[in-house]
Order: C-alpha cells, then structure tokens, then sequence
C-alpha cells in the first residue's frame, strides 16, 4: 500500500481514500460508487483522489497489495530460513484474507476477479523468486515459472472464493494443511526434477 520513504501525508491521504471506498462498499455495490462518492466520503478535493489514484480500481488494488505486502513480511523469515516450509506459507495467505474477512467479502461481491488474480500473480512471482534466490535455484526455464504462477495464483483465488462463500466456516489450519498438500508436492517436484532450475 505505501513505501517506507513515501510522505506521511500522502500515506495519510491514500488511508482516507482506502477507508472511503471501504466504508462504501459496506452499503453500497462496488460497481456503482463513483470517485465523487469517494472523495465525499473521504472529505477530499476530487483533484486529491486523482493526484494518488487513477480510478477506484487503482485504489482497490492498493488496499490488496496492502494485505500482500503483509503476507510476504509475514513469510520472509520461512522461505529463507528452509526450502521446505511446510503449511505455514498457506496458513499466512489465508490468515491474512481472514483477518480482512469483511473486505474478502466485499471483494467477491464486487466481482473484480482480474484485479485480485493479478495481484496473487505479482506475489506469488514475488515469493517464488525469494524462493528460488535464497535456495540457489538457477533458473533455466523462466515460462515454467510462468505457468506455475498463474496455477498458483488461479488455485489460490478459487480456494480464497469457496472459503469466503462459506463465511470461513472451514478451519484456517486444515484450510492451510489441505492447501498445502495439493499445491507443494507438484511444486517441489517440478523444481526437483528441473522443470525451472
């Protein structure tokens, strides 16, 4: 959501417009608020939205790329401390979208589905590269990893969708266990066998 050097007041500014369209989408579906029902809610100068923002979407995709950011601070230490984590990476991600569970909620009702699996994408790429550089994995076959990605990242959102439709009735560690045990096998085979190194 916002860099360590950025400014306190556009970190500051950047909140209030992320709390606007929040509080919005609690009463109203996302395809129908606007940027004036935003910069209203948020008490800002429509020109201040679009100093940060190009559209409600931009804004959207900087509130999941503020839970990602989470999640990846959040998984650092496992990667690079053992190239077999175990379910703890997928106890974070799911963790992480139940902490934020009313906005999950919002987010599948809001049927932005391209925003959010381009997001998983970024970061599942982001973390299968720290992955890769602190294993000493050489990567020779960079559109394996590529196509691993957006399995991963297509997997993870239907996963989040189901365990969001059935109001996170599913326990988060046998989510994340479950997760896991389909999703890391193949992984760790195709990297073991050479598919990308």
């Amino acid at each position: 959501m916002s860099s360590k050097n950025e400014d306190p007041r556009v970190i500051r500014t950047k909140s209030l417009i992320i709390q606007a369209l929040v509080k919005l989408t609690e009463e109203t579906p996302y395809k129908k608020i606007k940027i004036q029902d935003i910069t209203q809610s948020a008490e800002l100068a429509r020109q201040t939205f679009y100093l940060h923002y190009k559209s409600k979407d931009a804004v959207l995709v900087d509130y999941i790329d503020g839970v990602f950011d989470s999640f990846y601070h959040e998984i650092e230490g496992h990667i690079i401390a053992s190239p077999e984590p175990g379910d703890i990476i997928a106890w974070h991600l799911f963790n992480q979208w139940l902490q934020h569970a009313e906005f999950a909620k919002l987010i599948i009702a809001a049927d932005v589905e391209h925003l959010v699996i381009k997001s998983f994408r970024n970061y599942i790429t982001r973390v299968m590269g720290l992955y890769i550089r602190n294993h000493s994995m050489p990567l020779n076959d960079p559109e394996a990893l590529g196509f691993m990605v957006d399995y991963l990242a297509g997997a993870s959102w239907m996963v989040l969708q189901r365990w969001v439709a059935s109001d996170f009735k599913y326990p988060l560690d046998k989510l994340a266990r479950l997760y896991s045990e389909l999703s890391r096998p193949g992984l760790l085979s195709v990297i073991n066998r050479g598919g990308i190194i």
